[in-house]
């Protein structure tokens, strides 16, 4: 029988298979027929954990599942065994595991963004973020995750980006993206390497429009190749292709989750990828507007994906690939090829001897320990920046500035649910300091009080549409948006999210970035404020904006 890869494709980077593995991978593949083809490049989503949605889901066949972290550790175990026992051909169990706030593993430990790693600048942290993530959703019988963010955060009103990259950096970029792959594969998960060609440049968003990388094609491989290059030397078995253009190369308008031209001509012959490529997700209008299904679906994996994300109707989907074979929209090689980088990949993760969960046995040295806890503590307290100080007013001392006027954002949201408010307020009381909270609209009456302390908490997210300052939040319907706590009182901001807020209020005395809100890094906050520990961040992109 004669495979639409080679040996050597597979035996190589960065699947690095043995004999037995590729035995497995070549008879695995003789057996499938077209039906189960098509259903091994499909990972759709999964929001119902029961045992009956999850048995009917793990009775389809599909090359993987996608869960949430923020499920309970007896939901994830549990649907883990019912999707792997007794599977003809493992599936990957995925997730996607930023950390921080909405993407930590509910189960284990909370542990910050990217960006709050790279604001420590020790490459360490970041390979303890992709150890830990790996080790705990490892226990929760995870093997792959859609991580690390790869893209720069040039565009301050990139809002997909933002917190959840590294570095605005390249180089900086480069090193703790390695860093992660390293720690996420040294503990037995697979890493993803996303958004290709490149984001954070544009400010919209490929959750409601397809986006575009302006570059030409000097300044990419400058930047971008250089990442994406030093991700496929570190044996990166998964990329993530963006619903995102290149129109330098790709003159035709189509994003690369869609374009022959930037799949197989720049990120295979040009850079010499031979991993698996990953679809961004199908659901997203970056993606959908591209066409009607029945054209698009097809053609995303005859133009270089291998796995095509989150199927907006499952039946459907596969009826539309069905239907590209038999039109010749997508190739029998293509497929096949897809199916064995598939096939490959579950083979390096050893989903071929075994595709079991770890034995409860190892719960205390894989999920919530100590020693992840001691990390996320290290990162964060390395990682809180005072950009400027103009008034020495730090640090906070209850017998100096005892009554703090505190003005913050209450209502917290992602953008598909609640989040709690911060704590910042009850641990400064623990302190020793009276808070009195800014009714938005209110009259600011200096004498009643010594400081004033803005706390904003708005994260990088996906479909996340507005970061800040949200003065109206803060103060009220315009005209009393216009008001500033520093015209009044000595006042300190702290944003414990995007890092570009200081452009939009170049006259604030003191402004401290954070990154991420949760609750350690709160804590860390407050004993930068208190002076007990030491302003140790430094910030990982240009915080004004480029607006100096």
């Amino acid at each position: 029988m004669s495979y639409a890869l080679s040996d050597d494709q597979l035996r190589g980077a960065p699947f690095h298979l043995d004999a037995q593995a590729l035995n497995w991978v070549k008879e695995t593949f003789a057996r499938l027929d077209e039906p189960a083809k098509l259903c091994q490049i499909l990972i759709p989503m999964c929001r119902d954990l029961s045992e009956d949605a999850t048995r009917q889901l793990a009775q389809r066949g599909f090359g993987g599942v996608h869960r949430f972290p923020s499920f309970s550790e007896d939901e994830l175990r549990g649907s883990a065994q019912i999707l792997t026992e007794g599977a003809l051909v493992p599936p990957l169990l995925t997730a996607d595991l930023e950390l921080s706030e909405k993407a930590s593993v509910k189960a284990g430990t909370l542990f910050p963004n990217q960006m709050t790693v790279a604001a420590t600048s020790d490459p360490q942290n970041a390979l303890r973020m992709g150890a830990l993530a790996a080790r705990e959703a490892g226990y929760l019988g995870f093997h792959l995750s859609w991580t690390p963010v790869a893209d720069l955060p040039l565009n301050p009103r990139s809002n997909v980006v933002n917190t959840r990259s590294f570095s605005a950096d390249c180089d900086k970029t480069i090193t703790f993206m390695s860093a992660y792959i390293d720690g996420m594969h040294a503990n037995g998960m697979a890493a993803c390497v996303k958004h290709f060609p490149g984001d954070g440049l544009d400010d919209r968003d490929q959750h409601f429009v397809t986006t575009t990388n302006p570059m030409e094609m000097p300044a990419w491989h400058n930047s971008f190749g250089r990442i994406f290059r030093a991700a496929i030397a570190r044996d990166v078995r998964v990329i993530m292709a963006g619903h995102i253009r290149l129109p330098a190369h790709d003159p035709s308008g189509l994003p690369a989750s869609q374009s022959a031209p930037l799949l197989q001509g720049l990120l295979r012959d040009g850079l010499g990828y031979n991993g698996a490529i990953v679809s961004d997700a199908t659901l997203m209008n970056g993606f959908r507007s591209q066409g009607p299904r029945s054209q698009i679906v097809p053609q995303c994996i005859e133009a270089g994906c291998d796995i095509l994300l989150f199927p907006l109707n499952i039946d459907e989907d596969l009826a539309h690939l069905a239907a590209g074979l038999k039109s010749e929209l997508l190739s029998p090689r293509r497929l096949d090829e897809a199916v064995l980088r598939i096939l490959a990949l579950k083979a390096s993760l050893g989903l071929h001897r075994d595709a079991g969960l770890p034995g409860p046995e190892r719960r205390a040295e894989l999920l919530g320990t100590d020693e992840h806890r001691k990390w996320t503590q290290e990162v964060v307290q390395g990682a809180v920046t005072l950009l400027r100080d103009r008034l020495q007013l730090l640090p906070l001392d209850p017998r100096r500035h005892r009554r703090i006027l505190l003005a913050e954002a209450t209502g917290r949201r992602s953008p598909s649910s609640p989040l709690p408010d911060l704590e910042i307020a009850a641990l400064l009381e623990a302190e020793g300091f009276v808070i009195t909270r800014l009714q938005p609209g209110a009259a600011i009456d200096a004498s009643a009080h010594d400081v004033g302390l803005y706390l904003m908490a708005e994260e990088g997210l996906s479909g996340k549409e507005h970061l800040g300052p949200q003065w109206e939040r803060l103060h009220g319907a315009f005209p009393a948006s216009m008001e500033r706590l520093w015209h009044y009182l000595p006042t300190v901001y702290v944003s414990l999210g995007t890092p570009f807020l200081p452009c939009h209020m170049p006259d604030c005395p003191t402004f401290v970035n954070a990154y991420s809100p949760i609750k350690p890094m709160q804590q860390a906050v407050v004993a930068a404020l208190c002076g007990r520990i030491g302003f140790a961040g430094i910030s990982p992109a240009d915080v004004t904006g480029g607006m100096g």
